[in-house]
């Protein structure tokens, strides 16, 4: 009886653990690998450029607000301070978001008999469904600027479906998402686990 236990909950904590890592959000990352990331601790807003097109659904001053909020939360989490201004910045930070309308197409085969078959086969109430969902893709971009030569020297992408519905669930959506981000900047922290 003990060793049954102790099977189920080591399934148990296998299956939890997958779980967990199956919920993370991907993130991709480019830098300039000359470059040496020091230890930052300053930082200060860049004005994002105007879009060509603007959507009404992420282009808004609530969103731009909720953005700036989570980065300047999870930038103070890591130790990193806001400057007074431009000059006494380590580093620039700006964000661009963006939402395409995209779709998922799912085909499943339900049947009575033997299936699947190459040229023929019992098929006794065989039919195909196909499901097409159209969502909105989010995908949220921080960059960070050099203050001296204002080049980019380190970008992190991350999109998922836009789903959240309510204020609360936006909010807890961007920064979600701005954490997971912000977790792979400066280049190595992940790795080193700071």
């Amino acid at each position: 009886m003990k060793l049954s236990r102790q099977y189920s909950t080591g399934v148990f904590l296998i299956l939890a653990l997958s779980l967990v890592g199956c919920s993370g959000i991907p993130v991709s990352t480019d830098y300039d690998t000359s470059r040496q990331f020091p230890q930052l601790s300053t930082y200060a807003w860049m004005v994002p450029k105007q879009k060509l097109v603007e959507d009404p659904t992420v282009d808004n001053d609530l969103m731009n607000n909720r953005v700036m909020r989570a980065v300047d939360a999870e930038l103070f989490s890591m130790g990193v301070k806001k400057a007074t201004g431009d000059a006494s910045a380590d580093f620039l930070i700006t964000y661009h978001v963006s939402a395409e309308n995209r779709q998922s197409i799912n085909s499943f085969h339900s049947s009575f008999g033997y299936y699947p078959c190459w040229q023929s086969c019992y098929r006794f109430g065989a039919h195909n469904d196909t499901y097409i969902r159209h969502y909105k893709q989010g995908t949220f971009m921080v960059d960070v600027i050099d203050p001296a030569s204002s080049e980019l020297i380190w970008r992190g992408i991350a999109g998922r479906r836009l789903t959240a519905k309510t204020p609360l669930e936006r909010d807890a959506y961007v920064n979600e998402i701005v954490s997971a981000i912000l977790a792979e900047f400066p280049p190595g922290r992940s790795a080193s686990g700071n």
